[in-house]
């Protein structure tokens, strides 16, 4: 039977046959291990894409199409943090089945989630920061004064957006890794509390973060010279 127009554009014989065949299956739940996981990569090759892009328009000062896109890149985002759900029916006896046929293979080796991290470093940072110095404004003055320059501002919470549900999704991920093979037990990469601890020390974009503590600073120190004490919010 000839292939549908559709079938040739989304290229769906090649597709559905990345998985495994059922009866090559090591067991029922290896199928939706597989394609979560191919899954994943297509969407993380998504947010490559179109982070890439947006040092592309930034270089060209397009300011309002990087906010835009950078939206996109976080609803992306969501949709890789909400997919994880789909592993939490896994039992725990079925991936150590599925384990087997994994070898040593880690999702630390994921080549899209490789690229996740080093993108912001690597690629959009240098953009944005060359689009600052061309706009003849500094981070501090952007947060110290954001409504007079409401676009940057949403410009820089857009990156930060992303820093931040990168953060939660390395959460999320540790979080199922729990629920399916425990808290104690140590992975191919070292005990999961230390890689909780190392990525909850990760920002991709450091200096938005770090800003917020200066301006919150300078401000703490204004009011206690005028004999007021804010106090923290935790």
């Amino acid at each position: 039977m000839a292939l549908t127009d559709y079938e040739k554009y989304i290229r769906t014989d090649e597709l559905l046959h990345l998985q495994k065949d059922p009866e090559a299956l090591s067991c029922h739940d290896e199928m939706q291990f597989q394609i979560v996981h191919q899954a994943h990569e297509l969407y993380m090759k998504l947010i490559d894409h179109e982070l890439r892009f947006v040092a592309t328009l930034l270089s060209a000062d397009e300011t309002a199409r990087a906010i835009s896109t950078l939206g996109r890149v976080a609803r992306i985002q969501r949709v890789l943090m909400s997919s994880i759900d789909l592993l939490d029916t896994m039992a725990p006896t079925d991936y150590m089945t599925i384990r087997l046929g994994l070898g040593r293979g880690s999702g630390q080796e994921s080549p899209g989630f490789r690229t996740m991290l080093k993108l912001p470093q690597e690629v959009v940072w240098p953009a944005f920061a060359s689009f600052l110095e061309r706009a003849g404004v500094t981070l501090r003055d952007l947060y110290e004064h954001p409504h007079d320059h409401h676009e940057l501002f949403q410009l820089a919470e857009g990156l930060l957006d992303y820093d931040q549900l990168l953060q939660t999704w390395r959460q999320r991920h540790l979080m199922l890794v729990y629920r399916i093979i425990g808290t104690g037990t140590p992975s191919l990469k070292g005990k999961h509390s230390d890689l909780l601890a190392h990525g909850m020390k990760t920002r991709f974009f450091p200096a938005l973060w770090d800003v917020r503590d200066d301006v919150y600073a300078e401000w703490t120190a204004q009011q206690a010279a005028k004999g007021h004490e804010p106090g923290y919010h935790g």
